[in-house]
């Protein structure tokens, strides 16, 4: 498949995988050892396997050349009845079978096995800036159920959180490593809403030592940015360290699927009559302070709509993968790229990040993938008058990538430059 010049005029990275099968693969160097020694001893399997484990997993060496690649071999052992494992990543991108209409057909990759025995195996090379969730899908039955990778200590925080791969030139840990002074739970609130029709559940974590005005963060997604993806450990972080100031955090629960039928209308509602006048009479943000507002994927498409129709409520928009592809029923792709209003003053910033891997044809975005789309609303915000910092990462559409963005979307919109 021919790679897409990426986002920013980057090409994306290119993977090769050993997807034939084992006779005509080409095993790993551990593999070899694993397989010769099974062929003078069959019933080895578990001394195998304990050798194959005993350092941490996937094995990640380097290519012999200057391409800035490293080639990793994802092992994972199954249960003896498994017909079959795949790996699932944004790693595969490249090896997509699009469109994707089937997820797990078209995107997902076949593990080989290694013969006789219930261990598994597929090598990639990914280039050595990468970060990406991945897990495995162990085929038992009519079923596929998904593990994280027990002998890999790196990922996500939560039960049952997938497992991170970082290469070597993977984006800095610091704004993202996990603060270990919290002292309790963040704070919880109800907002009755009734532009929703239901209440919403707010996460806040004030800011210690925030000045008058301080600038607040208002993030869709209480799962993600709460408990798989800390957003409060990354505010902390880089106010320690003074490349943002001291800035109070809320999580809204849950984005409704039901608002895509009205076009987030009432989402729109929702932040602008009920959640900024909430911020106010609670104390966290006055009517002049900067309030930011944020999210992935849809997300990032909710809060670029509200900051655009209400752009004196709303000082910034970190967009995360926005989904600038959708439209409503009927109406031409890339509908709110059609929508932005022109501004003479000063109006909300814009941060819009998207993964080097976004291209990839699925049945949703109907080949509007989030790299084109992304760059094509950018450049329609900037003929209007906007400010807009476009961001590339290496990774795709999963919270991998979107930690370290996220870092550097606060970093833009509230730092001193």
């Amino acid at each position: 498949m021919r790679p897409r010049l990426g986002f920013g005029g980057v090409w994306v990275l290119v993977v090769l995988a050993w997807l034939a099968g084992p006779a005509m693969a080409q095993l790993p160097p551990a593999l070899q050892a694993a397989q010769a020694r099974l062929a003078v001893q069959p019933q080895a399997v578990e001394l195998v396997w304990n050798g194959l484990s005993a350092g941490s997993l996937p094995i990640i060496e380097p290519v012999d050349d200057d391409s800035g690649r490293a080639r990793v071999t994802f092992i994972y052992r199954s249960a003896p009845d498994a017909h079959g494992v795949r790996l699932d990543s944004v790693i595969a991108a490249p090896l997509a079978r699009q469109p994707v209409t089937d997820y797990r057909r078209d995107f997902t990759l076949p593990m080989q096995r290694l013969p006789g025995t219930p261990i598994w195996w597929i090598q990639l090379e990914v280039q050595t800036d990468t970060e990406a969730v991945y897990s495995f899908l162990e085929g038992r039955g009519d079923r596929w159920i998904r593990q994280s990778d027990p002998h890999n200590p790196r990922r996500l925080r939560g039960a049952s959180a997938e497992s991170v791969l970082r290469l070597a030139r993977a984006p800095d840990m610091a704004p993202i490593r996990p603060v270990l002074s919290w002292s309790d739970a963040m704070e919880a609130e109800i907002l009755s809403s009734d532009a929703l029709g239901r209440d919403v559940s707010l996460h806040i974590q004030s800011a210690p030592d925030a000045g008058d005005c301080a600038p607040v963060l208002v993030l869709y997604d209480a799962f993600l940015w709460g408990e798989r993806a800390p957003a409060r450990d990354t505010l902390h972080n880089l106010a320690r360290d003074g490349q943002i100031p001291p800035t109070h955090l809320v999580l809204i629960d849950q984005l409704d699927p039901a608002s895509a039928e009205r076009a987030y209308a009432d989402q729109v509602d929702f932040l602008a009559r009920e959640l900024r006048p909430w911020l106010e009479a609670s104390g966290l943000a006055g009517a002049d302070c900067p309030v930011i507002l944020g999210g992935a994927s849809r997300r990032g498409l909710v809060a670029s709509l509200a900051a655009l129709e209400h752009p004196d409520l709303f000082t910034g928009v970190m967009s995360l993968s926005g989904s600038y592809y959708w439209s409503p029923d009927g109406d031409e792709p890339e509908w709110l790229a059609r929508r932005i209003p022109a501004i003479d003053a000063p109006g909300p910033r814009f941060f819009l990040a998207a993964g080097r891997l976004e291209y990839v044809e699925t049945s949703t975005n109907g080949g509007h993938v989030m790299l084109d789309t992304n760059h094509r609303f950018a450049a329609a915000l900037e003929a209007q008058g906007y400010a807009v910092t476009r961001h590339l990462y290496a990774g795709g559409h999963d919270v991998a990538g979107w930690r370290p963005a996220l870092a550097a979307g606060l970093v833009d919109l509230l730092g001193e430059d």
